[in-house]
């Protein structure tokens, strides 16, 4: 790890993660159990940190004991931005499927997961299983890969050393892989949509691993090119 990343304030990072969990789940709330498992941390912390973003304004409890995002946490935002990201993209995500053939996801790393926010099928007799309602393990994950070499205060300390070597290739070159690690039989490829950050959007590709090809992946490339060019 650098010294760059040793001076990160991890504390600042984790309160960011509580907020954009909580602000995906803001018309049910959540209560202190689910955000607990959410953010992988001890039920100390997360209500530690839920005390002080209620104490500066950014986040409510109700009588049921459900937290929420407030008003004030939405004047920061003006949009739904999910919504307005997933217009923005929906057109490069459906070319990828019609062109390539193969199903394209668009995520961000949330809390201690990768949130899928949208992908688009194609039409295909043998399909990947769409991510929506899933959940894997982020350091077995293309995106996940990704999101770990921008916050490596995440990384599990159970990763075996190939999978220390392919984030930091990840932090390297821009893109990762997931070759089966997730679910047997998959491939699946991730970039970033813009500068890597913890914020940073990501695309995943994912393959059945028989039709899987470099020309195929070569032509995903292209089209990404162009869409960044454009």
């Amino acid at each position: 790890m650098s010294n760059e990343s040793r001076n990160l304030a991890t504390s600042l990072f984790k309160g960011l993660d509580l907020l954009g969990v909580l602000s995906v789940r803001s018309e049910e709330g959540a209560g202190i159990t689910e955000l607990v498992d959410d953010m992988g941390l001890p039920r100390t912390s997360v209500l530690r940190m839920l005390d002080s973003l209620i104490h500066y304004g950014l986040v409510g409890r109700d009588s049921e004991r459900r937290y929420r995002v407030t008003d004030k946490f939405r004047e920061w935002r003006m949009e739904d931005e999910q919504e307005r990201l997933i217009a923005e993209h929906r057109p490069l995500l459906r070319r990828i499927a019609d062109e390539v053939g193969e199903m394209a996801a668009l995520g961000r790393l949330q809390g201690r997961r990768i949130r899928h926010l949208h992908w688009e099928e194609p039409d295909c007799r043998v399909r990947v299983m769409p991510p929506g309602g899933r959940s894997f393990e982020i350091e077995r994950m293309a995106m996940g890969k990704l999101a770990l070499s921008q916050r490596p205060d995440l990384v599990p300390a159970k990763s075996s050393p190939v999978t220390l070597a392919e984030i930091e290739e990840a932090g390297r070159l821009g893109y990762a892989w997931n070759r089966g690690e997730s679910e047997e039989g998959i491939v699946a490829w991730g970039t970033w949509l813009g500068e890597p950050s913890p914020l940073a959007l990501m695309l995943a590709i994912t393959w059945p691993e028989f039709r899987y090809s470099d020309a195929a992946l070569g032509k995903a490339k292209s089209i990404l090119k162009e869409w960044r060019s454009a």
